[in-house]
């Protein structure tokens, strides 16, 4: 009897989990052992973390233990990883231990940076994470109006079509509370992301629309608690008495080969085949690498089913299509009870389509579709 070939996935989010499920869902056990390492001992569905500060889904709804999504088959170690040498395959963790593998699936997305934000810390406010959703939401229950600047750091990768939603619920939110007279939105839009930026133009008369205020290609290059303001990319500065930013991203540069990352940590790949370096049995997927163009739990997913294809079209059998073709869709909310699909096209273009409250629906209890089809490998 054959041997089987031996997966090692680092990283237990969207993208790890979703590339060992369809690993095991599409093998055996006697053709190939899935292995996951993380240390995250609960899964929190990030869409969901624009809605929890206003109240508008419990947080309960949007969390599950990580150990429950994965498949029967596959081994889970709950473990830090400390360093991977992908030259030889090899995993070492903070235990002491180390994993060898055939197939390395890099999946550790990035850590939050707020330090390398001038005043940042401790001023801004975000959802990007359960822990800064539900203190956001404390501090919404007690707000009573003023400025509200809503925008990103130089050097976010948080999906930016997050914060044009928090924005436009902001405004409905102070509407209900009976602040909006009061309390102004200011929007600002990145710079230096090609597809953020025709996001950015789509949403743009939705927001004004709205009553939100647009400044574009303006991103918050520091923060001055004192005066309470930010200055911005283009040298203006804009008072706030709620500053909800994105915070600075890093990759987690834990690969041994530096020459395998870029100057701010992520793995390098090629986004056609999304293999890291010169290494053909080592991929970087979801928010670990920078090369492609769409970053989102839908692109994580979608890298995950290609490589993963991949994989057992090379150790078992199989079809794999011979690039990844990165595009995306989705649904955007726009208000309370609004909102409206979207696609984005290999080239990286983006269509938006009309609202309605049946998008908004949809988007609300999407976390019921992700938690039991996306992340089980059904889908």
């Amino acid at each position: 009897m054959a041997t089987p070939k031996k997966v090692v996935i680092v990283g237990d989010g969207t993208a790890g989990i979703a590339a060992a499920n369809k690993l095991r869902f599409s093998t055996t056990l006697s053709e190939l052992e899935v292995t996951v390492v993380g240390n995250s001992s609960r899964h929190f569905y990030k869409a969901d973390g624009v809605l929890i500060p206003f109240g508008y889904r419990n947080y309960r709804k949007s969390v599950r233990p990580t150990n429950f999504l994965l498949n029967y088959g596959i081994d889970y170690i709950s473990d830090e990883v400390i360093r991977i040498d992908i030259s030889q395959r090899v995993v070492f963790l903070r235990s002491g231990k180390s994993l060898v593998a055939d197939y390395l699936i890099i999946a550790t997305g990035n850590r939050n940076a707020p330090e390398e934000l001038p005043g940042y810390e401790g001023e801004a406010k975000h959802f990007f994470d359960l822990q800064h959703a539900l203190e956001l939401r404390e501090y919404m229950k007690g707000f009573n109006g003023g400025q509200i600047v809503v925008g990103s750091s130089n050097r976010s990768d948080a999906y930016f079509p997050t914060l044009a939603e928090f924005s436009l619920l902001m405004r409905d939110y102070l509407r209900e509370h009976s602040l909006d007279g009061k309390s102004p939105v200011v929007f600002l839009t990145p710079n230096d992301e090609k597809s953020f930026t025709k996001f950015a133009s789509l949403l743009s008369p939705i927001m004004e629309k709205n009553g939100i205020e647009v400044h574009k290609k303006a991103e918050i290059t520091s923060v001055d608690s004192k005066n309470r303001e930010v200055v911005l990319s283009d040298g203006q500065k804009v008072k706030y008495n709620l500053l909800v930013a994105s915070p600075p991203m890093r990759g987690r540069g834990l690969i041994s080969d530096t020459s395998a990352l870029d100057q701010f940590g992520y793995a390098k790949v090629d986004p056609k085949t999304l293999t890291v370096g010169r290494y053909d049995d080592t991929y970087a997927i979801g928010d670990s690498q920078r090369n492609t163009i769409f970053r989102s739990a839908v692109s994580a997913h979608r890298q995950a089913l290609f490589v993963s294809s991949r994989i057992v079209a090379d150790c078992v059998s199989g079809l794999s299509e011979p690039e990844f073709k990165d595009s995306t869709h989705g649904i955007i909310i726009t208000g309370r009870n609004r909102a409206a699909s979207y696609d984005g096209t290999a080239s990286g273009d983006i269509s938006l389509g009309s609202e309605s409250q049946g998008n908004f629906l949809i988007r609300s209890y999407s976390a019921d579709t992700y938690f039991s089809s996306i992340l089980r490998g059904m889908i």
